[in-house]
């Protein structure tokens, strides 16, 4: 039986309403009433940091749950300390860290001998640091993700926020007619996994251009190759189809994991557009949002580039930004993903 008494909760600073969110849905299915320990947050007058943790002894034996959003370097380091404090200092009896945004998501290709696997180099210091769990909202590559948690130990959570994305647009397939008129798009092979799953729950096909990524290009294959590699990974019964040249009347719904500057989505969904398709929408995770990304999205006195737009709340919009910065005026829905953080965090304490 879960007890309160065998944890602790600390939070960095990154997306702290989203933790807190979290928080409070653990407590309403496990009813634990779990609440964050204080944390002095403080620098040193020659930069160092200089944060602590209040009352350290009651950590000892427990089980210290670590919530972060590392988007910076400064809170990939606030990270460390907190778990490497928590379990190496204070004497933990494990810790499990929750982090809504993986950083170094991208940089996870071993083939590609010029880029430096900061992914997995990542997970290795999350074990080196003291991490003995991972809960993480849709990693870009949840495969690669796994596979190097299990290399350095650590067992990976993965949280599919699929579901709160199907809620939120199932209102506007339904105005739209429903599986005639409207397609789940993904602009590539690796993309196909999350979009097979959001057309699913919608009851949908998907439309998938024939493209792969390689390095930093994208780059067309033939469909013949295309589909063969979609029949070999999910399936012959795979409601997948590669026929872009007919999209008259179509409502297409891109599904993507992230949005970071917004050209690439822009530029597919202007495709598109010419190509037929009576409207693109864009359903995304995780709100990169590089500087520039409203220009993109919302071009002044031109046609928009998409119908409707909804962004999870895994982490804030931009690097530095305020809330009030990265918003957009209503023009893009904020989907709250915490709840399928939050199941996925009180399955993992309940095994403990």
């Amino acid at each position: 039986m879960l007890n309160r008494d065998r944890f602790v909760v600390y939070g960095g600073t990154g997306n702290h309403s989203f933790d807190a969110s979290v928080l409070r849905l653990v407590n309403s299915v496990t009813n634990l009433g779990l609440e964050f320990s204080h944390c002095w947050h403080s620098t040193w007058p020659d930069g160092e940091p200089g944060f602590r943790i209040e009352n350290p002894r009651m950590i000892r034996d427990r089980h210290a749950l670590i919530f972060g959003c590392p988007v910076t370097y400064k809170l990939v380091s606030e990270l460390k300390d907190l778990i490497t404090a928590c379990k190496h200092q204070y004497g933990a009896a494990s810790a499990i860290v929750v982090l809504s945004f993986m950083c170094y998501r991208r940089q996870d290709h071993e083939e590609f001998e010029h880029e430096i696997t900061r992914l997995r180099w990542f997970i290795r210091d999350l074990k080196h640091w003291g991490a003995d769990e991972l809960v993480a909202c849709e990693p870009h590559s949840e495969e690669r993700t796994r596979n190097s948690c299990s290399e350095f130990g650590v067992t990976l959570h993965g949280c599919d926020p699929t579901r709160v994305f199907a809620d939120a647009i199932k209102g506007m397939v339904q105005t739209i007619g429903g599986p005639p008129h409207a397609r789940v798009y993904s602009p590539d092979f690796g993309s196909v996994e999350r979009a097979l799953k959001l057309a699913q729950l919608l009851g949908l096909a998907v439309l998938a251009t024939p493209k792969r990524r390689a390095n930093t290009r994208v780059e067309l294959v033939g469909t013949d190759a295309f589909m063969g590699a979609v029949r070999e990974r999910f399936g012959a019964d795979a409601p997948v189809s590669c026929d872009v040249r007919n999209l008259a009347g179509l409502h297409l719904f891109m599904r993507e994991d992230e949005v970071d500057s917004g050209s690439t989505a822009v530029t597919t969904a202007r495709v598109l557009r010419s190509a037929g398709a009576e409207s693109v929408s864009l359903v995304a995770t995780h709100p990169v949002c590089s500087r520039g990304w409203k220009m993109r999205f919302f071009p002044v006195g031109e046609d928009q580039p998409f119908r409707k737009i909804w962004l999870g709340n895994t982490r804030p919009r931009g690097d530095g930004e305020t809330a009030y910065e990265g918003s957009t005026g209503g023009r893009v829905e904020s989907v709250d993903v915490s709840p399928c953080v939050a199941g996925v965090l009180a399955q993992a304490l309940s095994r403990l």
